[in-house]
């Protein structure tokens, strides 16, 4: 598979029905809209990742330099196993067909839900919780790191100087990177950004299906819910940091072959309908895909914690 986010494979697709899931998929999770996927034939990805780029310094005639080199961590990353099967009866193919087209309802369904769960897997994935998926952005950024921003212990309201030091905390121009927040949050920061005076930092564009998006600071913000009951898992239900569940996050990517991508064997989700089934009056399918994320650079992600609704 060449370097390509999940939709860019999907459009060069031959194949109509995993082409169309694929892209249910993806447009139900803005992380595969822009995570550009690299194809492995293998179970695992080894990669190195800097830690450290050594020093220079000046040197007088004479002198020699003290010697010291970078640091380079090598790293491996797991592809995991994400899918979920269908069962339909026969009553609903064969009966209520005049209505619904069951098959193509229930796996667009389905895909929905695929998308929904790598979205929530990708921020709050944790193997110690789940030891066949992997770790999500929360858990590869510790309190202790400085990739993580306490806004307040408590909770704090959040300000675009807030904003502005999560993009920072992040390498590269700010049109290079994804904001992630919950909807009452993309609410605050253009309420925020109007009031400011002398200064026009939001804008609106489209996403790759032609749906309205809005960016601060030139950082597309995408809100992830979920499209029947509009709930969230980045709603305000993070310990603030003393023991009350009242708080958000908002996370910021720089997505990238160099960054944050993502891995997998093949190019799409696999999509088998298996017809109607001997063992009973039912017909049964699966989309089933093998992927893994790995972070290239130490600073492709931040986190900033602690928000409170208001």
């Amino acid at each position: 598979m060449p370097e390509m986010t999940l939709l860019e494979a999907a459009k060069l697709s031959t194949d109509e029905v995993d082409r169309s899931i694929t892209k249910i998929i993806v447009e139900n999770s803005p992380m595969l809209e822009y995570i550009p996927q690299k194809g492995i034939n293998g179970p695992s990805f080894r990669y190195n990742l800097e830690a450290h780029l050594g020093s220079v310094a000046f040197r007088g005639v004479n002198a020699v330099y003290t010697p010291n080199n970078g640091v380079i961590n090598p790293q491996t990353e797991h592809l995991v196993i994400i899918g979920g099967q269908v069962q339909i009866d026969n009553f609903i193919v064969d009966v209520q067909s005049n209505s619904i087209d069951a098959k193509t309802t229930y796996f667009a369904m389905k895909a929905r839900a695929f998308g929904l769960f790598y979205s929530e897997q990708f921020i709050e994935g944790d193997t110690a919780v789940n030891p066949y998926g992997f770790d999500g952005i929360r858990k590869r950024i510790p309190t202790t790191s400085s990739q993580y921003i306490n806004a307040a212990t408590g909770g704090a309201t959040l300000t675009l100087a807030m904003l502005d030091q999560l993009l920072d905390t992040v390498v590269g121009d700010n049109g290079s990177k994804i904001l992630f927040m919950n909807k009452t949050m993309r609410r605050k920061v253009t309420e925020l950004a109007r009031a400011q005076t002398g200064t026009a930092r939001i804008e609106y564009t489209q996403d790759s299906f032609n749906k309205q998006q809005t960016s601060y600071a030139g950082a597309v913000i995408r809100v992830v819910e979920r499209m029947d009951d509009a709930s969230t898992f980045l709603g305000f239900d993070e310990d603030d940091g003393s023991g009350n569940l009242d708080t958000t996050s908002i996370y910021c990517i720089r997505p990238g072959m160099e960054f944050i991508h993502g891995i997998m064997h093949g190019s799409m989700p696999t999509v088998k309908d298996f017809g109607e089934q001997q063992a009973g009056p039912y017909h049964m399918g699966r989309i089933e895909a093998y992927m893994g994320i790995v972070f290239r650079h130490p600073r492709s992600a931040a986190r900033l914690a602690h928000i409170n609704n208001a």
